[in-house]
């Protein structure tokens, strides 16, 4: 992603002090901690409220109460009012791990052992259940409740929609690129802008930039999706916090593997096909690095960045059309800026 400067069509004038807004940012970071750190996730019975505790204390991105905070920030808001459905947000994603782990049968995530790998599947779908109730327990504790709790309510029902359609793709023969966009729009970008939504919402956003600010995170969540089908093969285990090649181990069809579809030769093309189509208990190594070799051959990552280059524009568009002062939007383009350069 660019800078402000880099992008002049939709520039955000403002100075831009990058150490400033850092130090926003991590205020905001070290507030919602401390918040957390209030809370108790442990009760009776311990089996139940241990894998909660275990999954919402690790030391994740934290990047939904995030977006919760800063659009709540940039509209005026007080940081007190947005703490409650940042909270909720941050629960209602942790809840979607624990499950997405169980349906993917995941052994690490953020470095860890999963859930349903620590305590075994029954206990993380109770757990995850009970993590569902609990996000909408604290939304219930929201400024303008009822407002927060159809929020989560309709990103509640898109999220099962997005992951229905990751589970429907891998026994699929054929996946466009178009339902594969959709896919990770429901599963992954809709939650993202749902979080800048609410914060906007809490401070008292009206429906036009509260629609301007929703776009904005669809476009960066469309982004961030991308980004982790790159990091899936591109990173480690130690920085990325999962196992190298898990996509293509679970034949996952990513935007990488669909663009390749797309671009190789028949030859490729049905290479790749019976490489999708084996087993988990194949080679995982010498087919991850198999698969690795046409999408290099393929510069489908260069294809996979261009495209998420794209999404980063829009997202600028987006937050450059809201209507309030542009020396407010400055630390959430920052925080934008931040995530496009993550490794993990």
């Amino acid at each position: 992603m660019k800078t402000p400067a880099d992008k002049q069509q939709f520039a955000i004038f403002v100075p831009y002090n990058l150490f400033t807004e850092m130090e926003k940012i991590k205020q905001l970071q070290k507030e919602f901690s401390s918040f957390l750190e209030t809370c108790n996730y442990m009760g009776t019975p311990s089996e139940l409220y241990a894998p909660i505790a275990y999954t919402i204390l690790q030391k994740g991105k934290r990047l939904r109460p995030m977006l919760c905070l800063l659009a709540n920030d940039m509209f005026g808001g007080n940081v007190e009012d947005a703490l409650w459905p940042a909270l909720a947000l941050e629960t209602f994603h942790n809840y979607t791990l624990i499950h997405d782990d169980i349906m993917d049968n995941a052994p690490i995530r953020r470095g860890m052992p999963t859930v349903c790998r620590k305590w075994g599947d029954n206990a993380a779908i109770l757990s995850g259940d009970a993590m569902h109730a609990m996000a909408f327990e604290f939304a219930l504790k929201t400024k303008k409740s009822a407002e927060t709790i159809q929020l989560l309510c309709t990103v509640d029902r898109e999220v099962c929609e997005g992951q229905q359609y990751d589970m429907e793709f891998e026994s699929r023969k054929e996946v466009s690129i178009e339902e594969y966009l959709e896919m990770i729009r429901l599963k992954t970008a809709v939650l993202l802008a749902t979080s800048a939504k609410m914060g906007a919402m809490i401070a008292g956003a009206d429906a036009e930039n509260l629609t301007k600010i929703y776009d904005f995170g669809i476009n960066l969540g469309m982004s961030f999706q991308l980004q982790d089908d790159i990091l899936d093969l591109y990173s480690n285990v130690e920085t990325f916090g999962k196992c190298h090649g898990g996509d293509i181990a679970d034949n996952k069809k990513t935007y990488l593997y669909l663009k390749a579809m797309e671009l190789s030769d028949a030859k490729d093309k049905k290479r790749l096909q019976w490489l999708f189509s084996m087993k988990i208990d194949h080679d995982l190594e010498e087919k991850i690095a198999e698969v690795q070799s046409i999408y290099d051959k393929l510069n489908v990552k260069k294809a996979t960045e261009d495209l998420i280059s794209n999404y980063e524009d829009k997202a600028f568009a987006a937050l450059s059309e809201i209507h309030i002062p542009d020396e407010r939007k400055k630390h959430l383009n920052a925080y934008a800026e931040m995530l496009s350069k993550r490794s993990k």
